[in-house]
């Protein structure tokens, strides 16, 4: 909150494809949320086990979305010492032009929507949905956590 001492936040009533509004005198800039918990189970191709799942619709990110960044937030289980104690919060935040870049790798699903499934390990982040090979760079996402 105290970086936004100087700010104002505006939350849009009805949906017009952003979540947030963030004015400081002229200058603004919105923001799209994108919410998903961890999936455990499924293994990737890359041998890593687990994933967050998020989609968005391929028309809103390829053209008409006004959204300047997207705030993926991931709610990852803590294994406590017996079992799960709590969740933490894990917060992508990537600019939209460079999403849009990415996308260009993404696995076929639904058709008009991209799914970004996201695995942490650690500081690590990396897009497990990709179509090119594991050590692409393009599915690291690691630079944008707790950006």
């Amino acid at each position: 909150m105290k970086n936004l001492r100087r700010m104002q936040v505006y939350f849009p009533i009805y949906d017009v494809g952003i979540d947030l509004l963030i004015v400081k005198r002229s200058k603004h800039v919105w923001i799209q949320v994108k919410q998903s918990r961890y999936y455990t189970g499924h293994v990737w191709k890359s041998g890593h086990e687990g994933h967050s799942w998020h989609q968005i619709k391929k028309k809103l990110l390829e053209k008409s979305g006004r959204a300047d960044f997207y705030v993926f937030l991931t709610y990852l289980p803590s294994i406590g010492r017996h079992r799960i104690s709590r969740f933490e919060n894990r917060f992508l935040i990537v600019p939209t032009e460079e999403l849009r870049r990415r996308a260009k790798i993404k696995d076929a699903g639904k058709p008009g929507v991209y799914s970004f499934c996201f695995h942490f390990e650690d500081k690590r982040v990396r897009d497990e949905r990709i179509t090119v090979e594991i050590n692409d760079e393009r599915a690291d996402y690691s630079q944008f956590l707790e950006a």
